[in-house]
């Protein structure tokens, strides 16, 4: 699949203007996943008690201690409690191992993914000791990951996701107390500098290795706003340090409020190199451009592309904003690839199950009773099986639907984004929609029949009423009036691969359907919504195009099924 696919993945990245570009200056669009959980586990992905994680604890303006099993470090108590201090010691080389072993990356080679973001814990590969004690058992499981990411060609993507004192004072940074000691603690500072001259060191040579991730959401809340300056400092040492051993790895550089802000792309990071990307993350965003525009002109302004390294909404969400990030040069990596089956997230990929007995845990940090070390370790060995690849639940249809790959429903306002006007769709309409949804295309979308329309709300009281906002691609149609079409991009099609069209007509309707420009066939939509169109078949192909152009009357159109 081009510049999406396996055959990009060959020499070191780097950027060339707003692209990323592989060895044989080819463009690539980075497509994978984060391995969350993995050196760096986070309590609400892995089973931590819900009723001592207080919701809006982490925007408080106060000090807010971490609490039990919220993190690694706070994990890492209760696992001492619970089962000792060598079980301890002894279970996270095996956590490691069976979170992300070959049929890990295996599975998202099969799944066509070219990359993968490595979140890493700093204790996994420096020691909390005096001096610097390295621990090279950590930097071999790095190595092995490394290795089977070339076999299987992903990129590997080194995000230094929780750093010596913690960058982000959440949980996610695994620090000490959610406070940012990275930009306040000389020696924090020193460790963190000194961990990415050892990584560049050790991977300068390594041209799978993708890049380097240098902080995962830094100073993500507003009471540590103070630490912005100390943030772009930090970049500026750690790229110069890394520099003397490694002049060919990629820099992707994180903004604060987690990974959203711009304000700290104001000068050029990699002078000499300029080999740097802007790394924002993004949840639940509107599957259009206009979310995009604020990362768009500032890569523009620093000639740099930009990658949505962290993020993830529906997969019909995901197919239409990807696609249309992908326009621009834009990759997605989405939040996370592996976590406790009642997490139940929308963007998960594989799931464990939770021992049988791990309410006992649960309860005991809440408060609770303390189960015996031997009924302890019986349920620490259990999650460490339940948590290999081949013991958990798959979901192979998340990241398929996300890259457009059949079956899949595609909502109708979902269309093409480039080349634009006149080619992807024809926009002549200016009166916009009750969503405010793709204006710029000026293409007209009526609302779903039978789902009220979106009432006020006001600012002055509190008002119950109030609802909750609408995803546009779900109650949102599209009209073409006659003369007035829309294209769709499906990939990775195989043969008998089938389309239906959910709508309806207004003026005895009738549409045709062309496939790469060959016309398929016609038919008409009656004034009931329904499905119309299921008797054509998309030829076999990387990409095909779908064209619906209306013919006689107008056409709403809400959801293109392809199917098998």
């Amino acid at each position: 699949m081009g510049k999406f696919g396996e055959s990009s993945v060959k020499g070191f990245l780097h950027t060339e203007g707003t692209k990323i570009i592989n060895g044989d200056g080819e463009e690539i669009i980075l497509q994978g996943y984060g391995c969350g959980n993995w050196t760096n586990p986070e309590g609400f992905m892995v089973g931590a008690p819900t009723d001592i994680q207080l919701k809006g604890d982490i925007f408080s303006p106060k000090l807010i201690p971490p609490r039990r099993f919220d993190r690694r470090r706070t994990f890492n108590q209760v696992l001492q409690e619970l089962c000792g201090t060598k079980y301890a010691r002894e279970f996270w080389p095996v956590w490691y191992k069976n979170h992300l072993g070959e049929a890990d990356i295996k599975a998202m080679a099969e799944l066509g993914l070219n990359s993968v973001r490595l979140p890493i814990n700093a204790v996994t590969l420096l020691e909390e000791e005096p001096g610097y004690v390295w621990n090279e058992d950590g930097f071999k499981m790095l190595d092995e990951v490394i290795d089977l990411c070339e076999k299987y060609k992903i990129y590997a993507i080194l995000d230094l996701h929780a750093a010596p004192g913690g960058q982000s004072a959440t949980a996610c940074d695994g620090g000490l107390d959610n406070i940012p000691h990275l930009y306040i603690d000389d020696e924090s500072w020193e460790r963190a500098l000194a961990l990415w001259e050892r990584l560049a060191q050790r991977y300068g040579d390594r041209w799978i290795v993708g890049g380097y991730d240098l902080l995962n959401e830094p100073v993500s809340l507003p009471n540590h706003r103070y630490c912005v300056p100390k943030l772009a400092k930090f970049y500026d040492e750690a790229i110069a340090r890394i520099r003397k051993y490694d002049t060919k790895h990629m820099f992707t550089l994180e903004g604060s409020c987690f990974s959203r802000s711009n304000e700290i792309f104001d000068h050029e990071y990699d002078p000499g190199y300029h080999n740097w990307c802007i790394h924002v993350h993004m949840y639940g965003s509107s599957p259009e451009r206009r979310d995009l525009y604020p990362y768009l002109l500032k890569g523009l302004e620093y000639n740099v592309p930009v990658w949505i390294g962290e993020g993830g909404a529906s997969p019909s969400v995901n197919a239409v904003f990807y696609d249309i990030a992908a326009d621009y040069g834009i990759g997605f990596n989405m939040w996370c690839w592996k976590t406790a089956m009642e997490r139940d997230g929308q963007t998960m990929a594989v799931g464990y199950h939770l021992p049988k007995e791990w309410e006992t845990v649960r309860k005991y940090c809440a408060g609770g009773p303390k189960p015996s070390y031997e009924r302890s370790t019986a349920i620490f060995d259990e999650l460490l099986e339940n948590i290999k690849y081949e013991n958990c639940i798959h979901n192979k249809d998340i990241i398929r639907i996300s890259r457009k790959i059949p079956e899949l429903d595609l909502p109708a306002v979902g269309y093409d984004n480039m080349p634009g006007d006149g080619k992807s769709f024809v926009g002549s309409w200016n009166y916009g929609n009750l969503l405010n949804y793709r204006l710029e295309d000026r293409t007209k979308l009526v609302w779903m029949p039978g789902v009220e329309e979106p009432r006020p709300g006001f600012d002055m009281y509190e008002d119950e009423n109030i609802q909750r906002p609408f995803q546009p691609l779900d109650v949102l149609m599209l009209e073409l009036a006659q003369k007035e079409f829309a294209v769709y991009t499906v990939r990775a099609v195989k043969e008998n691969c089938r389309l239906s069209v959910l709508g309806r007509g207004l003026e005895n309707a009738k549409a045709a359907v062309y496939f790469n420009d060959v016309p398929a066939g016609e038919f008409e939509l009656g004034a009931e919504l329904k499905v119309y169109a299921t008797d054509m078949c998309l030829p076999a192909g990387d990409e095909v195009k779908v064209r619906i152009a209306v013919q006689e009357g107008c056409a709403q159109l809400k959801t293109l099924k392809f199917f098998y």
